[in-house]
């Protein structure tokens, strides 16, 4: 299935220990009581009508439940959402807009979003962990390792 290339194995594994929590009768299948019931484990108290609308986004093959291939349909657009705003992120960090983030930008943003600011001595230290190609600047993709790393 090719929606499975998009994760490691770790990931993998663990969506499917995820979905076999969710899959309470063990039938390789979820149900929109199982997902209900999900969702209230965790504190969450949706509608029948949500639910229904959910498993309804995720059914492709109208059983009225979700299997593993589904279930990971799902985990891949959340996943690629997730990227969506990544980019966005970047983009407008990115303030002189030449496809990399440098000290100062770097600087800048995290002084916005902490407090108190971070230290030059951090600011490089997270530049030196994220910079894979030693220019001393974060390219996007370099930002996404950051990023999926922490």
């Amino acid at each position: 299935m090719a929606v499975q290339l998009l994760f490691t194995e770790e990931e993998k594994a663990l969506f499917k220990s995820s979905f076999k929590s969710e899959d309470t009768d063990g039938d390789g299948k979820i149900t929109s009581e199982e997902l209900r019931a999900a969702f209230k484990s965790i504190e969450i108290d949706l509608t029948q009508e949500k639910i229904d609308e959910m498993m309804g986004m995720v059914d492709k093959d109208g059983s009225k439940d979700m299997d593993f291939s589904e279930f990971l349909m799902r985990k891949a657009e959340q996943w690629r959402g997730r990227e969506v705003q990544l980019t966005k992120a970047f983009v407008d960090l990115d303030k002189d807009h030449n496809g990399s983030l440098s000290p100062q930008e770097l600087r800048t943003a995290m002084s916005a979003c902490t407090d108190p600011p971070m230290t030059e001595k951090e600011i490089d230290a997270i530049i030196e962990k994220a910079d894979c190609n030693g220019d001393g600047k974060i390219c996007l993709e370099e930002f996404m390792k950051l990023i999926h790393s922490s």
